[in-house]
């Protein structure tokens, strides 16, 4: 048997020297031991006893002679390559010719030499075993490694590679998993006209993010990791996680002449997340350094042990109250600063869920320095290891006080705009039974005159439609305002109310309202119909200019005092029956305070009824 072990403990190398002439194998064994002191020596007489020997021992190299008495040289080659086709072999003859030198080859032969006359070729016989052994044994040692390799790419989960750092990422090698990964055979991938990984399986919506993180983590000199979707050969979308690395191919000369032009090669291993990418909470939880979440300014974090006591603190979190961290530290989470007395329990019970793992969501109003408050939103979560038990919490909150005051800016102006809404449809219906009881009219009577008062109020549907639409685009109930005259504004709003004949108005002290117009008529519109409302077909009313503002009268019933309160609220009406919507006064104080002013109601000074006045300064 021959050696197979690379590590050899003396490096020695072990030959077996077949020769039938005692004299002339001593003469070699002596001189090649002299000429190389690793050269470890021993002869056999015939090919029989070296093939005997061989199978015993361990052997590095035979070298024969051609001639043996009972075997050829190359005979005992051919016999030798049955079992040992690998191990080296060299043929010394002293009675060689082109035909022996030729068979050799033909069996395989390591080398061929002859002897000569004198003891010097065996100097060169010395350095042709060493030669041949040593490329031997790196042979193997080569042949090994790559079949550990070989060994460790099939178990493991994944894909190992080699690629040129360039467009489409173009394999050179690619072993592991391939088909049940992606789809493709490992072949498929690799060479000039194979599938592109960067342009054929990476999800087209992570090609790009892809290559940026792998060239700015080569330009950093670092090793990329990144996470991404392929598109397999089936067409499912699967997540893979990436690490590799660059490999410098540049010459020697190139980097020393200042070259700096990107290596060309790539080296990396892909493996198959899909599965935990589902769990990725839960890595994220594990995995995340506390270090980075503790110096994030937007957050107010604490690390506690199961029990609630607060391990650690950051800075943000003690920014908000008049403490330091030695004050927290150690104490107990519930008992700090950020909580009042009656959230204990609460923050007990979110511990106690966090500690037997679950994800805690959680909204409170933190007090903090100063007498204020901040509303926040957060987390308990636990932190887990390697076995899954929850080793630790953290606690963290952001302060979202802006977001909730916007949040809450927005309902207010959405329930402003539909209540507006709400109006706008109660002030529609008095253009249109002003339409449909002017087209009675003339279908009644055959006056076409009743069809131009229908068309007017017509039209003011349809002002008051477009004054919704802005109005609902803009936000805005009152948008621009400009200097109106009073009794013109109040004359195009009688008419277009078309009241009663036996209805009077009267417009005294003029005066100039900023005011905006649309808005303005609506709202002498309702204080017109509410008079009507109320007071009938006979009522007469009244509007006159106020030092600081205008004012409106009637002589109906008037408002009493005690429901003087509640006259502007959705819904309220004086009468008792259900013929009023109470949606008219409603109006008119939206519209009111829309332009920032005041409205009050009074006993009328002149007429009878209710008085509102309007204070616009």
């Amino acid at each position: 048997m021959f050696s197979n072990d690379d590590s050899r403990l003396d490096d020695s190398i072990r030959v077996l020297y077949v020769e039938d002439e005692r004299g002339v194998s001593d003469l070699a064994s002596e001189s090649l031991s002299r000429e190389n002191t690793r050269l470890d020596i021993v002869t056999e007489p015939s090919a029989s006893d070296g093939l005997r020997r061989l199978r015993n021992e361990s052997i590095d190299c035979i070298v024969s002679d051609h001639d043996l008495a009972a075997m050829s040289g190359v005979d005992f080659l051919e016999a030798v390559r049955e079992e040992y086709p690998d191990l080296p072999f060299i043929l010394f003859t002293g009675t060689g010719s082109e035909a022996v030198a030729s068979e050799a080859v033909s069996a395989g032969v390591t080398d061929y030499l002859q002897k000569g006359d004198g003891i010097e070729q065996y100097a060169v016989l010395a350095n042709r075993i060493e030669n041949v052994v040593e490329q031997f044994r790196a042979q193997r040692a080569a042949a090994r490694r790559e079949r550990r390799l070989e060994t460790l790419v099939s178990n493991l989960p994944g894909i190992v590679y080699r690629c040129r750092n360039a467009p489409g990422w173009p394999m050179e090698h690619v072993g592991g998993e391939c088909e049940r990964l992606v789809g493709y055979d490992c072949a498929e991938l690799v060479g000039s006209e194979g599938v592109r990984w960067g342009e054929e399986v990476i999800h087209p919506e992570d090609r790009e993010r892809t290559w940026n993180v792998v060239q700015e983590a080569i330009e950093r000199g670092e090793h990329f990791e990144c996470t991404y979707r392929v598109v397999t050969a089936e067409g499912e979308i699967r997540w893979m996680w990436e690490r590799g690395r660059l490999v410098d191919e540049r010459p020697a000369d190139r980097a020393e002449d200042g070259h700096t032009g990107a290596p060309d090669a790539l080296e990396g291993f892909i493996t198959d997340i899909t599965d935990s990418k589902e769990r990725e909470r839960d890595l994220r939880r594990s995995q995340r350094r506390f270090d980075a979440i503790f110096e994030d300014p937007n957050l107010l974090v604490a690390l506690l042990d199961l029990d609630g006591t607060v391990r650690e603190i950051n800075r943000t979190a003690l920014e908000y109250v008049e403490a330091d961290r030695d004050d927290v530290v150690g104490e107990a989470f519930t008992r700090t600063p950020w909580w009042t007395d009656d959230q204990h329990d609460d923050v007990e019970r979110w511990i106690e869920r966090a500690a037997s793992g679950d994800y805690v969501e959680f909204e409170a109003t933190h007090p903090v320095a100063g007498g204020e408050t901040i509303t926040v939103e957060g987390f308990f979560r636990p932190v887990i290891d390697g076995d899954g038990a929850v080793t630790s919490i953290v606690a963290s909150a952001r302060n979202v006080t802006a977001r909730r005051e916007h949040e809450r800016e927005l309902k207010r102006q959405r329930d402003r705009l539909d209540e507006f809404a709400s109006f706008i449809s109660h002030d529609l219906q008095g253009p249109i039974s002003v339409a449909r009881g002017r087209l009675e009219l003339a279908l009644e009577t055959g006056d076409l005159s009743h069809v131009e008062t229908a068309v007017d109020a017509v039209e003011r549907v349809d002002e008051l439609r477009t004054d919704l639409a802005d109005t609902l685009r803009s936000g805005e109930i009152v948008a621009t305002t400009t200097p109106i005259d009073l009794e013109d504004a109040f004359d195009a709003v009688w008419t277009a109310i078309d009241p009663p004949e036996a209805m009077s108005a009267s417009v005294v002290e003029p005066a100039a309202i900023e005011a905006d117009p649309d808005a303005l008529r609506r709202l002498l519109e309702n204080l017109v119909r509410n008079s009507i409302e109320h007071g009938g077909d006979g009522v007469a009313v009244r509007i006159g200019g106020l030092d600081d503002g205008f004012y409106y009268e009637d002589d109906g019933p008037g408002i009493a005092p005690e429901h003087r309160d509640r006259a502007f609220t959705p819904g309220f009406s004086t009468k008792g029956n259900d013929d009023g919507t109470g949606m008219g006064l409603a109006s008119v104080r939206q519209i009111v305070h829309a332009h920032g002013w005041e409205i009050r109601i009074e006993d009328g000074e002149t007429l009878d009824g209710a008085r509102f006045e309007i204070r616009t300064e």
